[in-house]
């Protein structure tokens, strides 16, 4: 379990040193078993497990060594911690305890310096590399104390290891978030292993079906009749099942329509497909099925299809500068994630086919009419690889 409240977590802690229990008093009391007002609850328990150890027949704790007690001498002494010595605390039962208490002082004299609170900047060194600082901003603090950092994959600190701590609004705040970004996504070796927790925020938005006929009529007519991308953006918002259809995902497939990339830019719709390799993630920009992919007099990229270009990388390039927060809500996301263009219709004086191979091979960019849209969604009963496929030449461009 997790806090956010660095108080909370502290007092929980300080009743390990605040003196046996009610309970643990009533024991040693039933026993005459002496027990000091100011024993730590850990220590009272492990010293009435000694005493009981032989009538219960309970496992007996060995003795301890030197390097053990100087451990835990060297942890106290950090705050003052008076400890008996080795020979008093005999069993490595008892040393334990005490160690548990030495450091939960600690955690809680550091939580107290500190005064961490989520967003905050931490700044520690790495480990096996004591000349280099790590970086990882605070999403929650568990319950032992420890700060946990966005981007999972264990990214967490104890708060004795913290030299230097960013709140927001500090001057340094926002470069230690940077580099905090950039380390945890540096980290994460398969961001497309997702989790099942982290799939189930993309549960509203999951296409259970192949399109239907419906699908493919009211795709047909908003083709027909519409003179602006808008029109295009609505029928598909209300039939996702024909940008499913031409992603490969036997795992499940979300479309997500209007999503918002900060605050300059919003994709039409972003696709994400779960195959046996993970989770996929596809960018798709919708233009107008009036508008064209070339000039006509030169055949080379129209101005709407370049617009349209740049518009993918320019959300790629977002998301360079803000993964780990997209992928707080588009789990698994990369800053390569391909990119779908679908706009005009097919015409023999318009096939831009170097264009659209050139992109496809340099940029990850497909190019497609919303004809080839129809016809995919018109084959959908038969096996559709998905725009997957094209990556490894199993698919002909013009099916």
């Amino acid at each position: 379990m997790t806090e956010t409240n660095w108080q909370l977590v502290a007092d929980g802690l300080g009743h390990l040193f605040a003196g046996p229990t009610a309970e643990q008093l009533a024991l040693s009391d039933a026993l005459v078993i002496p027990m000091a007002a100011n024993t730590p609850t850990p220590v009272a328990g492990a010293l009435l497990r000694a005493q009981l150890a032989k009538p219960l027949r309970l496992r007996e704790h060995p003795g301890i060594d030197e390097p053990e007690y100087d451990y835990l001498a060297s942890v106290a002494a950090e705050t003052g911690l008076h400890i008996p010595v080795q020979e008093e605390i005999g069993s490595r039962d008892v040393l334990n305890a005490w160690l548990e208490v030495a450091w939960a002082r600690r955690t809680v004299h550091h939580l107290e310096r500190l005064r961490p609170e989520v967003g905050d900047i931490a700044v520690t060194v790495k480990r096996r590399k004591p000349d280099e600082d790590r970086y990882g901003q605070i999403s929650s603090i568990s319950l032992s104390g420890r700060l946990n950092f966005r981007g999972g994959l264990g990214r967490r600190a104890w708060p004795h290891t913290v030299k230097h701590l960013a709140k927001p609004g500090d001057a340094d705040h926002d470069d230690l978030l940077a580099k905090a970004r950039e380390e945890a996504t540096a980290e994460d070796r398969h961001p497309e292993r997702v989790t099942h927790r982290e799939l189930a925020l993309l549960d509203r938005w999951k296409v259970p079906r192949r399109p239907s006929l419906v699908d493919c009529r009211a795709l047909h007519e908003a083709m027909d009749n519409a003179t602006e991308e808008r029109p295009m953006q609505v029928v598909l918002e209300n039939h996702p099942a024909l940008l499913a259809n031409v992603i490969a995902g036997h795992h499940g497939i979300w479309v997500r329509p209007q999503v918002r990339l900060g605050d300059r830019y919003v994709s039409d719709f972003l696709i994400a497909s779960r195959t046996s390799a993970g989770l996929r993630w596809h960018l798709v920009e919708l233009e107008s099925p009036t508008e064209r992919l070339t000039n006509p007099g030169n055949q080379r990229e129209s101005p709407t299809l370049r617009h349209a270009i740049d518009q993918i990388q320019d959300w790629r390039e977002w998301l360079k500068v803000n993964l780990l927060p997209a992928r707080a809500t588009l789990p698994g996301i990369t800053v390569d994630a391909r990119g779908l263009i679908i706009m005009g219709r097919e015409d023999v004086t318009d096939s831009a086919r170097e264009i659209r191979d050139r992109h496809s091979a340099n940029d990850r960019i497909e190019i497609q009419t919303y004809d080839w849209l129809l016809r995919a969604g018109l084959s959908a009963d038969s096996t559709l690889p998905g725009l997957l496929d094209t990556e490894t030449g199993d698919l002909d461009r013009d099916w």
